[in-house]
C-alpha cells in the first residue's frame, strides 16, 4: 500500500507542477495510464470507500486537475 501512496504523491508533484506552469498540455499516456492502475488498485484495496470508489478517469485523456484530486484522495484514504 505504501508504495500505491508513493506513486500517488508523484502523479500529484508531476500534476501541481504542470497546473502551476498553465501549461494547456494534457498528461501523458504513461501518466495517464499510471494514474488508471493507481485509481484501481485503490479501489480493490477500498472497495466500500465511497470517495475512492466515485473517482472516474475514463475521458481519453483527463486533465492535470483530475488526475491530481483523484491522487490526493488516494493519499489521504490510504496513507
Amino acid at each position: 500500500m505504501s508504495e500505491l501512496v508513493n506513486q500517488a504523491r508523484g502523479l500529484i508533484n508531476a500534476a501541481s507542477v504542470a497546473i502551476a506552469a498553465s501549461t494547456r498540455q494534457p498528461p501523458s499516456t504513461t501518466s495517464t495510464l499510471l494514474a488508471r492502475i493507481i485509481v484501481t488498485e485503490a479501489k480493490k484495496l477500498r472497495p466500500n470507500d465511497a470517495a475512492i470508489q466515485s473517482i472516474r478517469l475514463e475521458e481519453n485523456i483527463p486533465a492535470w486537475n483530475d488526475i491530481n484530486v483523484a491522487m490526493n484522495v488516494i493519499v489521504r484514504t490510504l496513507d
